[in-house]
This record gives C-alpha cells, structure tokens and sequence, in this order.
C-alpha cells in the first residue's frame, strides 16, 4: 500500500525539466524547441536545426571513453550543439564539455578528410546550481589569448546556464525558462508554454509515465549503489593508510599488519615500494 501511494504522489506531480528523461523527451525529438533553446541560451539566431539523436552516445576509439549527450543536434551550417541538463554538481561540468567537444569533432572527421571540415562546436549546460560558483546566471566560455586578451577563432564555446541565479542579468526570455528550469510556474511566456505544453501531453500518455517512473527509480538506485561504492572506497583507504603506519614504524611485519588491517598483501606490498610515495602524517 504504502508504496502505491508512494508512485500515486509521484504520478501526480508535475516531472521537471531537470530529469534527463523528460528533457530528452522534450528537446530530443523537437527540433524546433531545441533551435529556440540554443537561440535563447547563445544569445543569437542560429540556421534550422536537425535533431542527430537525443541521448547519443559519442563514441571515437573501442578503447576511449565514450561520451553520453543528452541532445545532440548540427545546423544548417554543419556546426555542432550539445545540450545538457544537470540537477546536481559533480564538480566536472567543464571537463565534461570539453571531452564532449573532442568527441563531437573527432565523429565529425573521417580517415583522411581535412580539418577544415569541422564547424562551431558548442556545448551547452543547463544547471539548477551555480556552475562557477561565480553568482551568474549565464557563463559564456571561448577560447582566449591570454597574451592579446582577444578570443581566438577555434569555434569552441561552452555556455552554462544558472536557474539558480539572479536572473536579472540574462533577457527575459532567457530568465523565464531557468525559471522553469528550477521547478517555479511560469505562465505568458511562449517559449516556456509550448515546453510545458509538451510536458502536459507525455504525462497524459500512461505509458511515458510509467517509463519515467522507472527511470527515476534507476537513477535513485545507481545514486544509492554510487553512495555505498564512496564509502567502502574510503574504508579501504583508511585500513590501507593504518596498514602502511604499521608496517613503517616497525610495529608489523607486511604479512601481519596485512592480515590484521585485512587488506591485500600484493596492494601493501606495491604501496609500500612507490618511488614517489609521500610518508603519512
């Protein structure tokens, strides 16, 4: 009972855009919406947009990490977009955009063709925390020379979007739909009603519904497995520093300090022979 009533509550609130899965659902197959979105967030127009694939994953080499995009869309121009939705900080978001900028131009090159063929790369973050931790509410990042202080024509450019900013610095259009972004009601705004229009039709759909559901299960799942992997790495890595005291001070052998602290003897052994191992406070 108490768990119908759990996923009753649940299908009764409205999903936000900050789910990965209702943004894709949302910008992932609008090409239209997801053309206004850019506009909105680059400040600019752009040529009409051709949706790749929402949720694509980029892959360049079988032994590369390959990287997961929400919306994944090009122009008319061949220049490439990246747009991510983030709920929470994993204190990597610029490293994140960087390796999904590599691995936009290096899917757009094949074998032998000139590197004239790649266009504008810009990736896109929409968070509900602060990025930069800087009290924006838009960061518009490019390539720069720090010697002439001029930006250089690279075509890279990342842009992340604060909903938790003051919103007074972006256009209105801009702050409503970070506004949206953060869970508040916005109503007038008509780039903000078609996206809420959208999110009214798929929860109307049983099965969307319960597809979401199961994601948010997932995710809160994985979120749980994350929690308790952190925290049994950092009991190993508290045995393993007790073990290295021990045996240091003479108090153990490898083999017993090993067997006492139980960790394994091979990784006591190694640790204990790093050349550039720093000695414990």
């Amino acid at each position: 009972m108490a768990k119908e009533n759990k996923d009753d509550a649940r299908a009764q609130a409205r999903p936000r855009l900050t789910s990965g899965f209702v943004f894709k659902s949302v910008f992932g197959e609008e090409a239209d919406l997801t053309r206004e979105l850019i506009e909105l967030s680059l400040e600019r127009g752009i040529s009409n947009v051709e949706i790749v694939q929402g949720e694509r994953e980029l892959d360049v080499l079988r032994s590369s990490r390959a990287g997961r995009v929400d919306v994944y869309a090009t122009d008319a121009e061949g220049n490439d977009f990246d747009v991510e939705v983030q709920a929470e900080s994993g204190g990597n978001e610029l490293l994140r955009a960087r390796h999904y900028q590599s691995l936009m131009d290096a899917t757009r090159l094949r074998k032998g063709e000139d590197v004239e063929r790649i266009r504008d790369s810009i990736v896109v973050f929409i968070c509900d925390f602060d990025p930069l931790e800087g009290g924006l509410s838009r960061y518009d990042l490019r390539t720069v020379c720090l010697q002439t202080g001029e930006p250089v024509a690279d075509g890279r450019r990342i842009v992340m979007l604060n909903a938790r900013g003051p919103l007074d610095d972006v256009p209105a259009p801009l702050a409503a739909f970070l506004r949206l972004v953060a869970g508040q009601e916005v109503e007038g705004d008509p780039f903000c009603d078609r996206v809420n229009a959208i999110i009214d039709r798929k929860v109307a759909d049983p099965k969307w519904m319960e597809d979401y559901m199961t994601f948010e299960d997932e995710l809160e799942a994985a979120r749980r497995n994350a929690e308790k992997r952190g925290i049994a790495i950092g009991e190993k890595r508290k045995a393993m520093e007790l073990t290295l005291k021990l045996v240091r001070s003479g108090a153990m052998t490898p083999e017993d300090a090993a067997d006492f602290a139980e960790v394994d003897l091979a990784e006591l052994e190694h640790e204990l022979t790093r050349a550039d191992e720093e000695p414990l406070g």
